[in-house]
């Protein structure tokens, strides 16, 4: 069995993907799929969370299973599908807590000559793997670095 997981992301909402995947490929599969499709760096982390129907994220899974997390490698597309967890919530941007909304939209009997996981398809370009923060830190630095740089080209100019 294939089931098709329509990706989309609310700040951007122009931005969609359908993805197929096989009932038996794993949440890994699928995240480093996603990461390849999107050209996002796969060093960074990310987490998946399967979502209640108001998006609320409830049973999660991780890279490496800190703080008693699941391994995105342990955990199957089928026995989540039939665990009746349709919807996860994809991480991409965990500094920031960004995530695409990930929802079952179809089930369908695999093509010949297709590899799972594959993309159905697509409209827009993803948003930046990493947003901009707003914490503390990031503003110190955006409001230290126009002075930074004003420094530097003041003191370099024309001086031979």
């Amino acid at each position: 069995m294939i089931f098709r997981f329509k990706l989309s992301f609310p700040e951007k909402p122009d931005f969609k993907r359908e993805y197929d995947i096989a009932t038996e490929q794993t949440l890994y599969d699928f995240h480093r799929f996603i990461q390849n499709d999107l050209d996002y760096d796969e060093s960074q982390p990310v987490l998946f969370f399967t979502a209640s129907e108001r998006w609320e994220p409830e049973r999660e899974f991780s890279l490496l299973g800190a703080n008693g997390t699941e391994l995105l490698d342990e955990v199957s597309i089928g026995d989540l599908v039939r665990a009746s967890n349709h919807r996860l919530l994809y991480m991409f941007d965990v500094i920031n807590r960004r995530c695409f909304k990930v929802e079952l939209c179809e089930m369908l009997e695999p093509a010949a000559r297709v590899h799972y996981p594959h993309t159905a398809s697509e409209s827009n370009d993803p948003p930046a793997q990493i947003g901009k923060s707003d914490s503390i830190f990031s503003s110190i630095f955006d409001q230290a670095m126009p002075d930074f740089d004003a420094n530097i080209y003041a003191t370099s100019g024309g001086e031979d």
